[in-house]
């Protein structure tokens, strides 16, 4: 069979034709006309290089594809088990938001759209969210897009409440005094760990480790990691990602020589029973002795709060307290939600203006006894 000769600038693809367009510029463009005949295309191909010629020419784009929002958000899911610690509340949110926006294109949901449907779950009728829930479904559908790496992201103008809900919880002396009354009535093997939380600041999940189906693990805290000549505790990972240096004091050091001597050969995790079975949790004789003592709404994290809210009724200065406690160069607000301001600090604080003022009431009250008089 004879092959086909077709005219200067045409070339066929399977059963459609296509047409060489030269631009001023001097690049070439191939771009498609269809099944049609031959006398067609180089026509059309003739007004397409006359309006390139004439500066009218508008450059056919390449069809964008259009990610349903299903997608993106699987996507953020699978991202979420690879890098987060917990990824278990966030497969119930997005599980929630793909009912919502089911069969949606992700560029065709809207930030009314997402404003409307987070009030609408705010409502009494509905599930009734508080402000901070909505702020976190907020939050994971800003975090969708971000990985999707959408041009838009809607989620970026959506209603974003300002809370007031950090935690001022600290233990005080007095309410220690009988924890450690309760304690060492019922549970005596345990004031070692309450010490050695009170004295470094450690996290819940850096001295007894976490475990979950959907979460990343944490192991507890491993005698590789403290160094009793150097009195020091390097944490290979915290809440930040991080690690950071813990000194030890005469009492941390103490509660470590108890726990030493539970370990045989001194490897594995620190937090160890008499008789060397290792520990992961203490949310049982804690809970048992704070009610045993009558101390309402403490958690074992408000340990941490009062380490940091002790250093610095002890005219620690912030950036010391910063470092101590692990927080990231810059999170001065952070720290302050731990490192409570003391009351009677800052009535020392104020006294110190009261001289002048004094010698100014004085002079005042000075200067009217004498018109008086």
């Amino acid at each position: 069979m004879k092959p086909e000769t077709l005219p200067r600038g045409l070339r066929r693809r399977g059963s459609s034709l296509y047409c060489y367009l030269t631009h001023p510029d001097g690049n070439y463009e191939l771009r498609r006309v269809g099944k049609v005949a031959v006398s067609f295309a180089a026509t059309q191909r003739g007004v397409w290089q006359r309006e390139i010629d004439e500066g009218r020419y508008v450059k056919k784009l390449k069809p964008v594809e259009r990610l349903s929002f299903e997608v993106i958000a699987s996507r953020y899911l699978e991202h979420a088990r690879n890098y987060h610690r917990f990824w278990d509340s966030t497969s119930s949110r997005v599980a929630l938001m793909k009912s919502w926006w089911n069969g949606l294109a992700a560029d065709e949901i809207t930030t009314p759209m997402i404003d409307a449907k987070l009030l609408e779950m705010r409502a009494p009728d509905k599930l009734g969210w508080s402000e901070c829930t909505s702020n976190e479904y907020r939050g994971t559908l800003y975090q969708i897009y971000r990985v999707a790496g959408l041009a838009v992201n809607p989620a970026a103008g959506a209603v974003r409440y300002k809370l007031n809900n950090a935690r001022t919880r600290e233990l005080s002396y007095a309410e220690e005094d009988r924890l450690r009354a309760a304690i060492r009535a019922s549970y005596p093997e345990k004031e070692c760990e309450l010490d050695l939380a009170l004295h470094t600041g450690l996290r819940f999940s850096n001295m007894y480790g976490s475990r979950g189906g959907k979460r990343r693990g944490m192991e507890p805290l491993q005698w590789d990691a403290v160094d009793l000549n150097w009195k020091v505790i390097q944490l290979p990972r915290s809440k930040a990602g991080r690690g950071y240096p813990v000194p030890l004091n005469k009492v941390a050091l103490a509660a470590l020589a108890v726990l030493r001597k539970r370990s045989v050969d001194e490897t594995g995790p620190v937090i160890r029973k008499p008789s060397g079975l290792a520990i992961y949790s203490s949310r049982k004789w804690f809970a048992a002795c704070c009610e045993k003592a009558r101390i309402a709404d403490l958690c074992w994290h408000d340990l941490r709060h009062t380490f940091g809210t002790r250093l610095r009724r002890n005219r620690i200065p912030l950036e010391d307290i910063k470092q101590l406690m692990g927080h990231a160069l810059g999170a001065d607000e952070i720290t302050l939600r731990y490192a409570h301001a003391d009351i009677d600090n800052l009535h020392e604080a104020v006294a110190t203006l009261e001289h002048r003022t004094k010698t100014v009431h004085s002079t005042i009250s000075e200067i009217s006894s004498k018109r008086s008089a």
